[in-house]
């Protein structure tokens, strides 16, 4: 029996935990995007994302990138830049237009540039506007489709295509088209004939389809612009969610996309955007009242994280579908900041500033929506023995069934609790406790005597024991005596009872225990001790930072907000217990900063008090591990303080002058969800010690870098704390001109010759007074050596002028004595010659030839040019070489004019007259060329001198 009744309750537990899961409570987190933010045109046709996460849309300015913190723009380069779809395949972003289509593609230098396939295809081509691209059989092939024209290009030619029939819209599925229009409905067909058509089609004859559905079970969704849907599930096409056809019939249907759950998104012209699931039925309704950019939604994109981009006529919108949390706020009819909640009666209720709601879909969908019941500051909502109480600045209410009375118009009821024993319940108030009975039909309040203090947070513990915390005084134990309805006794506990302060103490019940979360830490109370301890469990997983709002869930799991930012701790008494606070960082934005708190509801939703409403999280959300964070460099460029270089180069090694050593990095993370938390962190190879601190900071400069080589290394966060792959850069500074290698090599030329020039002027200074010294003693050397030299020449001078005077006297002896001879030589011919005497005669006449022998002349002169060689060596052969046509006597007068001899020494030399000779020395002048101021004498003079010169030359 209890066996059954335990599966009974959990099935009713299972139940009703089903029932209130698949409650839409909140809407989605939506980011508005408008013109003057993205910087282009107000309408956007399509989005694509690409490899690197990017986002690009057609805009009616040109195609609009968004980076995750750069939104660009780029244009085709023509007077008409409105593009109306987009698609990124690997690194192209294909696009279409009026009249144009073509693909971007970035360059060496990472800079996106446009090329047109118009070239490709026949000037004579007649299309209009690109509505849409395909990926063909391949990544190579991608089909544009027109109103009445096909292209299909295979990466390097271009095929014309033209329907078999007028139409209007075509779709490409499976390798065939499928054409719609007005006329004849849907016509499947190929680039090569018509093929079989679906059963069914007539049906949407009158009606232009706007968009067709491939489910991954090989069924086609029809949609019309009028609100059409028809599915073909293998017999033709049949109607399907017919009961939102006349909503679409009104909201006019743009276009749809299947989501990865299989859900069906659809953009509509009037009324935002409808997410259907698997059967058809209206899981979510977005418009511009409750988030949207704007009504019209031209196209839906379903991002790499899941969640939607919207292109609308007038701006963008990002709805975070795939994420835990959602808004509960004014949007859907809760209006100020969140207080309480709680469920009752199988309904949500939430309490805020401007009052109490309660949940009430509505629509035919039934779109989340909340209705005031009660008006008033609210503090706590408290389900209590089959009542809600309303704790409110106004008072204190319960409501009953549908009946929601008045219990106490006391002003500042802060909270109500059960005391099962006395049938009554205490409620807390500004100036104390009051305590409330119910009888006869009517509520009884009396005010417990004996304590004014304000009782906002109270708590009864195992022992029936009342607790109260109070904000800025510190913890109160209260006994009541219920007879007499007042406090006896009120026990204090501050910092001399174990807490480390008397302010800022919070009272929660965790887990069936009464925890005290002050500064510095968690507490508990110790009976035994009658003093507060440190809660070890809950301070190690926490912290000592104060604890503003703790709970539970019925795992056991804790939730709670720490210095502003919320928290959760899942199997906090396990062996390996896992505290969650990245998670969370998407909402701590949002909530309240007044009285904050978590309110679990049910295993699926835990609603946290925001500034605005509700923050709706599910715990059960399965979270995606992205296993791949995108993250890029986006600009990487050089300084010189004045101008900028982009330096991005793909597979070049990278070299940047040192004139442009200023050198900055832009990165960017597209991950869209929690986009302002995306983090990064830099480290410079080169420079840097160590990685920088985690920062959302997207770009990082550096200045003045030394020559050498860098690596720069950049990784990113989500707000999940996933950290994608580190994305790196290779750069060299060359150095300056004065730090090359050339500069060095002449440096040290220069430093060499600077020394090798300080050394020499150093010994040149030295051997300068050396030299001084030495120039002074050879100076002394040389005046003594010129006056040994002077007095060797006056010697050598004296010698010669003796030899010549030798020379002289000889020659004039040898004269004196031929003249003799001669003379002696004629008287002896004539004695011979008068003698009687034959014999005498014959003997001096023989004495006469012996005196002609000895006056040889030839003989004598060879004699005596020997001994003027001796004292003037090749004086002769200098004459015979240079004057051949000197005679013998012309000779004798130069060695008696070299002689020094007077010219009547001459002539007595030579037995000549003094007039004679002089005839001699014209005739010589004249022989010699002498001009007529030349002086013979220094002629001769000089003849010894060129003979020197020319031997010394030789």
């Amino acid at each position: 029996m209890i066996t059954r009744l335990y599966i009974l309750l959990l099935l009713l537990f299972n139940f009703l935990t089903a029932f209130s899961s698949n409650e839409h409570y909140g809407i989605p987190i939506v980011n508005r995007y408008s013109a003057s933010e993205y910087g282009a045109g107000s309408q956007n046709w399509g989005i694509s994302q690409n490899e690197d996460g990017f986002i690009y849309i057609a805009n009616n300015f040109g195609l609009l990138e968004f980076n995750g913190v750069n939104w660009n723009t780029f244009t085709m380069n023509k007077g008409n830049n409105n593009l109306k779809s987009v698609l990124a395949i690997n690194k192209r972003i294909y696009v279409g237009g009026q009249h144009e289509f073509g693909y971007f593609e970035r360059n060496t230098k990472h800079e996106l540039k446009y090329v047109s396939l118009l070239p490709l295809i026949d000037s004579k081509e007649e299309f209009d506007e690109i509505w849409n691209i395909y990926s063909g059989r391949n990544d190579n092939e991608i089909i544009f489709c027109s109103h009445r024209k096909v292209f299909r290009f295979d990466g390097s030619k271009i095929t014309s295509i033209t329907p078999p029939q007028n139409i209007f819209y075509t779709f490409y599925i499976n390798g065939d088209f499928i054409s719609s229009s007005p006329e004849i409905g849907l016509l499947n067909w190929n680039n090569k004939r018509i093929l079989p058509q679906y059963k069914g089609t007539k049906l949407l004859k009158g009606h232009m389809v706007r968009s067709i559905i491939n489910f991954p079970n090989g069924l086609l969704l029809a949609l019309s612009h009028d609100g059409k849907l028809l599915m073909n599930s293998g017999d033709g096409f049949e109607p399907w969610a017919t009961d939102t056809w006349d909503t679409f019939k009104d909201a006019k249907i743009n276009s749809a996309l299947l989501l990865k759950d299989n859900s069906l998104a659809i953009a509509t012209q009037n009324d935002g955007v409808y997410i259907l699931d698997e059967e058809g039925k209206v899981q979510l309704h977005i418009n511009k009242k409750n988030g949207l950019s704007d009504m019209s939604v031209y196209q839906i994109f379903q991002d790499q994280t899941e969640n939607l981009w919207l292109a609308h006529r007038n701006g963008l919108s990002y709805i975070e579908i795939h994420s835990p949390f959602s808004l509960i706020n004014e949007q859907i009819g809760i209006d100020g900041g969140g207080y309480a909640a709680s469920f009752f009666q199988n309904t949500l209720y939430l309490g805020t500033s401007n009052g109490v709601f309660k949940y009430d879909p509505k629509g035919p969908f039934l779109e989340p929506n909340y209705n005031k019941i009660n008006i008033g500051h609210t503090y706590n909502l408290t389900v209590s023995n089959g009542y809600l109480f309303q704790g409110q600045h106004e008072g204190l209410y319960a409501l009953k069934d549908t009946k929601n009375d008045i219990v106490t118009s006391n002003k500042g009821a802060w909270n109500a609790i059960y005391i099962p024993e006395k049938d009554a319940y205490l409620q807390g108030a500004y100036d104390g406790l009051l305590i409330h009975r119910f009888k006869n039909g009517q509520w009884n309040t009396q005010k417990l005597k004996g304590f004014n203090e304000s009782c906002r947070l109270i708590k009864v513990d195992n022992y029936n024991t009342i607790w109260m915390s109070h904000g800025f005084k510190g913890v109160f134990r209260l006994k009541i005596d219920y007879s007499t309805n007042q406090i006896t006794k009120a026990d204090f506990y501050g910092k001399e009872k174990g807490f480390y302060s008397n302010v800022l103490i919070n009272l929660f019940t965790v887990n069936n225990e009464l925890i005290f979360c002050g500064e510095n830490g968690v507490y508990t109370y110790d009976q035994k001790s009658d003093r507060f301890i440190i809660h070890e469990l809950y301070t190690k997983l926490l912290g000592t930072e104060r604890v503003s709002s703790l709970t539970n869930d019925e795992e056991g799991n804790l939730y709670f907000i720490q210095n502003n930012k919320v928290g959760a701790v899942y199997s906090p008494k396990s062996n390996s217990p896992y505290v969650e606070r990245q998670l969370f960082e998407r909402i701590n934005k949002y909530i309240s900063d007044d009285l904050e708190s978590i309110i679990v509801i049910d295993p699926s939703n835990v609603l946290i008090t925001a500034k605005e409403g509700f923050i709706r999280y599910n715990p059960r959300f399965k979270q995606v591990v992205h296993n791949n964070i995108p993250l890029s460099i986006t600009q990487f460029s050089s300084s010189n303080g004045i101008d900028y270089k982009n330096e991005l180069n793909e597979g070049a090694d990278i070299k940047i002058n040192y004139a442009n050593n200023d050198i900055s990095f832009s990165y960017a993370t597209p991950f869209f969800d929690g986009l302002e938390y995306n983090s990064y962190q830099t480290f410079l190879e080169g420079f840097d010690k160590l990685p920088k601190p985690w920062n959302t900071q997207p770009n990082i400069s550096y200045t003045n870098l030394k020559e050498g080589e860098y690596t720069f290394q950049v990784t990113s966060k989500n707000i999940y704390g996933e950290v994608s792959k580190m994305q790196k850069v290779k750069f060299t500074i060359l150095a300056p001109w004065y730090r090359t290698s050339f500069a060095y090599l002449i440096y040290l030329i220069l430093t060499a010759g600077f020394v090798f020039l300080i050394t020499r002027i150093s010994k040149k200074r030295y051997s300068k007074k050396w030299l001084s010294i030495l120039g002074q003693k050879e100076q002394q050397i040389e005046d003594q050596d010129g006056t040994i030299k002077k007095l060797l020449d006056e010697k050598h001078h004296q010698e010669i002028d003796f030899k010549n005077k030798e020379l002289a006297l000889s020659a004039f002896h040898l004269s004196q004595r031929n003249a003799l001879l001669t003379s002696i030589k004629t008287d002896l011919i004539k004695v011979s010659t008068s003698a009687e005497d034959v014999r005498t005669s014959k003997e001096l006449h023989h004495l006469a030839v012996r005196i002609s022998k000895e006056i040889d002349d030839e003989k004598d002169w060879a004699r005596f040019k020997d001994h003027f060689n001796l004292i003037h060596s090749d004086f002769f052969e200098y004459f015979k070489e240079n004057y051949p046509q000197l005679s013998t006597q012309e000779l004798k007068i130069c060695a008696y004019i070299k002689m020094n001899m007077s010219t009547k020494d001459i002539a007595n030399a030579l037995n000549l007259s003094v007039r004679g000779v002089e005839t001699s020395r014209y005739r010589l002048r004249k022989k010699l060329n002498l001009e007529k101021g030349e002086n013979l004498l220094d002629f001769i003079a000089q003849v010894e001198t060129q003979v020197e010169m020319d031997q010394s030359q030789n």
